[in-house]
């Protein structure tokens, strides 16, 4: 890997980019953006728990402030799909893109409408096949360890509800019912909720813990079966596995992308790939297949990659010199999200907003919002507008050790 030292004041006016870069991207929260006790599972938001997912309000707040009307959104990070879910609610066309299949999955569940009456037809047939089922439960190699995070009774009914999933024979009611039965297993799981990395109930938490599976795979066929049908008749957004620094895209094809992209690598800030792995293993997904998508993940993997230009990414990448180790993983993250920024400024005709906070690497703070501003000018795009928000829940926690700083995020607006 190539590390370029950080450049002195004079030759770091050099780096490319237009006149009139802010000196500071600086500002603080006004409230205005917080929503400090909004519900976040209403509609199909509800139907599947993400990680690090944007609350829905704000997605809808900035979709109707900045993406023209019967406009087309895409978030080319799109996790749980908040974005996507509040776009086609808003009567906009949604284009969706994430390396994780969890997020595409739940993504596509999220969007798609399909009549109640089908939903509940469905649902019945699983469960009365589930009841049926007498075969073995399903075994998994030792190496992944999923066993672990199950008593022993919930196997056999995890199982069931599988083989019933997989007899659907409609693709779209197919894709609704996996991602019930995903958040089934997240929900009899043994692991703590509310939190991003995998951590295992204790004794004494597990010998209260007996939920019934086929119980709780019910709930979320009525709740699907309430919420599902009331998404625009024919909606479907167009959510498809892609890497944001190579989109399947056409030039411009979306007015407007509205989007949280990851703060930092997943080895320091949040590992999507644990948080999706047990639900992915019962949904038939092999080690290999999630160490592919892992393997797409910014700032993965060891070829050389240059220092982007930006001089805060440079000076921080300076203060960093005395961990050659924390250096390199920070410009393999930021060499690989600007090349997702130039894909994203090619596909996209009028505006990218971009939610971020800042991290933290071996102490020191590394400022995305500053950083993606300097980006973005290089690649010739300028900012509009920002805002700040104090995040006003424990969705994320505060992963300072873990290399993520999280108490605010900037709210970017850029304008091709």
């Amino acid at each position: 890997m190539t590390i370029r030292s950080s450049p002195s004041p004079t030759a770091a006016e050099t780096i490319p980019g237009k006149q009139g870069i802010p000196s500071v991207v600086g500002g603080a929260p006004d409230g205005e953006w917080d929503f400090a006790g909004q519900d976040t599972q209403y509609a199909t938001h509800g139907i599947h728990t993400y990680v690090a997912a944007m609350i829905p309000a704000l997605a809808r707040k900035l979709i109707d402030a900045y993406a023209p009307d019967g406009g087309t959104v895409l978030d080319p990070f799109c996790g749980g799909g908040a974005v996507l879910v509040e776009t086609i609610r808003s009567g906009r066309q949604a284009i969706g893109r994430d390396i994780n299949p969890l997020a595409v999955l739940v993504s596509q569940a999220k969007t798609t409408h399909i009549e109640a009456e089908e939903i509940r037809r469905s649902g019945a047939e699983v469960l009365a096949q589930a009841g049926e089922y007498a075969g073995p439960p399903l075994s998994f190699a030792k190496s992944d360890f999923v066993e672990f995070w199950f008593k022993d009774y919930m196997l056999a009914p995890l199982t069931a509800l599988r083989v019933g999933v997989d007899q659907i024979q409609d693709a779209a009611l197919r894709k609704l019912f996996q991602a019930l039965f995903s958040a089934t297993v997240r929900s009899v799981s043994l692991t703590h909720r509310n939190e991003v990395r995998l951590r295992r109930m204790t004794p004494e938490q597990q010998e209260t813990f007996n939920p019934d599976v086929f119980g709780v795979f019910n709930k979320y066929i009525a709740l699907a079966e309430e919420r599902i049908p009331d998404l625009p008749p024919g909606s479907r957004a167009m959510i498809e596995s892609g890497d944001t620094r190579r989109l399947n895209l056409p030039d411009a094809v979306a007015d407007t992308i509205v989007c949280s992209p990851p703060y930092g690598d997943e080895r320091n800030g949040v590992n999507y790939t644990q948080f999706s792995k047990n639900m992915l293993y019962w949904l038939g997904y092999s080690r290999k297949e999630m160490q592919g998508a892992k393997g797409s993940t910014l700032g993965w993997g060891k070829e050389n990659r240059n220092v982007p230009p930006s001089r805060s990414l440079h000076h921080a990448i300076d203060r960093l010199s005395d961990n050659p180790a924390s250096a390199r993983e920070a410009v393999a993250f930021y060499a690989d999200y600007y090349a997702a920024l130039r894909e994203m400024a090619r596909v996209t005709g009028q505006r990218i907003i971009i939610v971020i906070g800042n991290r933290v690497l071996n102490q020191q703070v590394l400022d995305n919002g500053q950083i993606t501003v300097e980006l973005m000018d290089a690649i010739g795009v300028q900012l509009e507008h920002c805002h700040f928000r104090k995040l006003p829940t424990k969705r994320l926690p505060k992963m300072r050790e873990a290399g993520a700083a999280i108490d605010q995020e900037a709210i970017l607006v850029f304008r091709k």
